[in-house]
């Protein structure tokens, strides 16, 4: 393996490990009925079960971060995910970066990691 492909391993895995941690925390804290985030949906105008949904997808996308073969599928759940965080923060006239950084970073491991979901025989 040349030094650029191993650089772009690194980050690959690097992009992939901060993500999963992200996700997979903000996941578990939609659980919680005394997180901020339960009072951000409440005001918001979102129900519980959409609440607690968006968790479990988010934990879902998470961990299909840490197989290569299956990193497409987390960086697209997490992709519609934050396309969704952003249409609501706009609709609420409270755009936040977050949304479309994690928007960004998603879509850059879907691109680094894109050859190993392609694969023929699914790696």
């Amino acid at each position: 393996m040349d030094k650029k492909r191993i650089a772009k391993e690194i980050v690959a895995w690097l992009l992939a490990l901060w993500l999963c941690y992200v996700f997979f925390r903000a996941g578990i804290d939609k659980f919680d009925d005394g997180s901020g985030w339960s009072r951000a949906f409440r005001g918001w105008g979102f129900s519980v079960w959409f609440r607690v949904l968006i968790g479990i997808l988010e934990v879902i996308g998470a961990l299909l971060l840490l197989l290569p073969r299956t990193v497409a599928y987390g960086t697209i759940t997490i992709g519609v995910i934050m396309i969704g965080a952003a249409i609501t923060q706009l609709l609420q006239h409270h755009p936040h970066p977050a949304a479309y950084t994690m928007l960004v970073l998603a879509t850059v491991l879907f691109v680094l990691r894109r050859k190993e979901f392609w694969r023929p025989g699914g790696g």
